[in-house]
């Protein structure tokens, strides 16, 4: 059999931006050869899971500094953390991406209906949360490459970008949402102008606008773990 100890942490579908995991991984006690499989692969995809929440709740603080509108030492010091944990969610997507492979082969080989059901809808549903959690990284990748091609084009000091032409709108708004700046892109969709003809105070906009995007998407991944617990529940129990 297996002690399971993954659980929902919390029944709360609203993260703070430095989540609690609502994994725990397995213990395996007694096992046949699948269930030693399924606990291996299922707590290393847990673990990749987990990790990019902590990761993304990081990322959401960052957001919400103002280091792009100060020294050059400091904008610089965010572009590259906030690449740093881009690649810190990609690379753990990519892991975690693997092991739901391999619980869906578990699952294929299965001559259980009920547990390979259950192994299936498990992998499917940490497959969806390191999913979204990938959507967000490739959505931070473009404000990241938007600021990178920013600073190519006007050099890297924060103090010396020209404010934005009095005649551009965008220019007197003081708070901007989320689908105001086509931050997701790095190309300002709809926006009337280009990487380096922005402020520093746009960007410190925009990075704020993603910083709230990214948090209303936490609850979705959240929602999806809870449901990973509930089917590994589940397909622990025939072990």
């Amino acid at each position: 059999m297996l002690a399971i100890v993954l659980a929902a942490l919390t029944a709360s579908a609203s993260p703070s931006p430095s989540p609690t995991p609502l994994l725990k991984t397995i213990v395996t006690v007694k096992t046949s050869p699948l269930c030693g499989e399924f606990a291996a692969h299922t707590n290393a995809a847990i673990t990749s899971a987990v990790q990019n929440d902590q990761t993304l709740g990081s990322t959401i603080l960052m957001l919400r500094s103002h280091d792009l509108a100060e020294s050059s030492l400091s904008r610089n010091a965010e572009i590259h953390h906030l690449d740093s944990l881009a690649s810190s969610i990609y690379k753990q997507y990519r892991a975690g991406e693997q092991e739901v492979d391999q619980l869906r082969a578990l699952a294929a080989k299965d001559t259980d209906p009920t547990e390979k059901a259950a192994l299936k809808a498990s992998a499917d549903a940490l497959g969806g949360a390191l999913y979204r959690q990938h959507l967000m990284q490739r959505d931070l990748d473009g404000f990241v490459a938007f600021l990178y091609a920013s600073d190519m084009t006007t050099g890297d000091d924060a103090g010396s970008r020209h404010p934005l032409s009095q005649d551009v709108p965008w220019a007197q708004t003081n708070e901007i949402g989320p689908n105001e700046y086509g931050y997701a892109t790095g190309l300002m969709r709809g926006a009337p102008f280009l990487a380096g003809s922005e402020s520093v105070e746009d960007d410190v906009r925009m990075a704020k606008a993603a910083s709230e995007d990214f948090q209303s998407r936490m609850p979705a991944v959240m929602q999806d773990e809870l449901n990973a617990g509930a089917h590994i529940e589940q397909a622990a129990d025939h072990c």
